[in-house]
């Protein structure tokens, strides 16, 4: 009798065990316990940029479902209340959301800078500027300067950021970098490179 006690008290304390790390790592495991932790980490980082880029009148939540696919929410503040609502991403202006997309392309930059994985001193953004109004484009411009001259204490510093644009209507673009090279598209189909020797 006193080993079927034992046996019960033992069993009894292996399915607490399992009920811990069930608790711990979710229903899906280990896997989904480490995606759903970098995705936490992705997300603070992400919104440190888009602190910066927009002005702290958004918000990016990242998380996983219950089929571990990723959702993202924005949130903007109402300038009334001071409060932030809920808007479904498909409803943000386009400049409000290519502040949450170059904040998420940022972020998800300097995570993979973070472990390790890829360290870079080339960034290269093809039209990080669409959609966006002056204020917009001078914010970016300001926190493309950060990485560039360390600044911020992020792993994301950079020596060379390219932009590929299509128009160059930005005069905060003079500003915000230290030479502009232009390619010029010819009518006969050929290119022409004016290289500014500001530098």
């Amino acid at each position: 009798l006193e080993s079927l006690v034992a046996e019960r008290e033992n069993e009894t304390m292996r399915g607490l065990e399992m009920k811990l790390l069930m608790d711990t790592f979710g229903p899906r495991g280990v896997q989904s316990f480490v995606f759903r932790s970098t995705l936490e980490s992705l997300e603070s980082l992400t919104q440190r940029y888009l602190s910066d880029l927009g002005d702290g009148m958004l918000r990016l939540e990242l998380f996983l479902d219950s089929e571990d696919r990723i959702v993202k929410r924005a949130f903007v503040k109402n300038l009334k209340t001071g409060k932030f609502h809920v808007r479904p991403m498909g409803s943000l202006s386009g400049g409000q959301w290519r502040r949450c997309s170059l904040s998420l392309q940022l972020g998800f930059a300097e995570l993979v800078a973070q472990r390790g994985v890829f360290r870079s001193s080339l960034l290269v953004l093809d039209e990080p500027l669409t959609h966006l109004d002056r204020s917009g484009r001078t914010e970016v411009g300001k926190a493309l300067r950060d990485l560039l001259s360390g600044s911020k204490p992020f792993h994301l510093q950079k020596s060379t950021i390219l932009l590929i644009l299509q128009d160059l209507a930005a005069e905060e673009l003079e500003e915000a970098f230290d030479s502009i090279d232009v390619v010029f598209k010819c009518m006969d189909g050929s290119s022409r490179i004016s290289v500014d020797s500001a530098v």
